[in-house]
């Protein structure tokens, strides 16, 4: 046999190796590819659970409620803030009015103090 005849068998015998071999790594991968799917699948079907809404949307009639009971709380807030204008300019106007008595009167305010259960000035 000549040198280039046993090259030539040679190379075909190593072709017929890397067919097998390959082809054993084919089935290999496949298994590989296979049995990592199933992984992938078990482990999406645990997620899923821990997945949860971004948003939960409430009914209608939970919404008109709270609507109303907030513009309610809104309303009792502008009715206490107005109460207490009111109140702190009465406050005033009573005090006010306490100084002028005192003025006409003459009282001596470290002396004397206004007693509004009887409206008169008591002496301490």
């Amino acid at each position: 046999m000549s040198l280039e005849t046993e090259v030539k068998t040679a190379v075909a015998d190593i072709e017929k190796d890397t067919d097998k071999l390959v082809a054993a790594g084919e089935g290999e991968v496949k298994s590989v590819a296979t049995a990592a799917e199933a992984e992938v699948k078990k482990v999406e079907g645990e997620i899923k659970p821990e997945i949860k809404k971004v948003t939960v949307e409430i009914s209608t009639e939970e919404k008109l409620f709270l609507r109303e009971t907030e513009l309610e709380w809104l309303k009792s807030q502008t009715e206490i803030k107005r109460l207490s204008t009111l109140a702190e300019e009465k406050s005033k106007a009573y005090t006010a009015y306490v100084e002028g008595l005192i003025k006409k009167y003459g009282v001596d305010k470290a002396s004397y103090v206004f007693d509004a259960t009887v409206n008169a000035f008591k002496k301490l």
